[in-house]
């Protein structure tokens, strides 16, 4: 496959044979996932799912937690509406 020059902007081209083999549209967001010695580039999905990887933590997160934190503020919010 043909490689690309990166601008002094830090851009690239994907190359024609790399879109059509994953189906990369004009808009289509792409991540960047960083291995040992290369960088992969992959179709971002629409929705939650899409978002997976994309935040960075520090040590394993019980979401629990948060949803529980989240409803509870939901909670108040509606109470404090009405």
């Amino acid at each position: 496959m043909k490689g690309s020059k990166v601008s002094s902007k830090g851009q690239i081209t994907l190359p024609i044979e790399a879109r059509k083999h994953l189906n990369i549209q004009p808009g289509v967001r792409v991540r960047f996932v960083l291995e040992k010695d290369c960088i992969r580039i992959v179709p971002v999905e629409n929705g939650i799912e899409g978002l997976r990887g994309t935040i960075q933590v520090c040590k394993p997160q019980d979401f629990k937690v948060f949803r529980h934190q989240a409803m509870k503020e939901l909670a108040n919010e509606r109470n404090t509406h009405h």
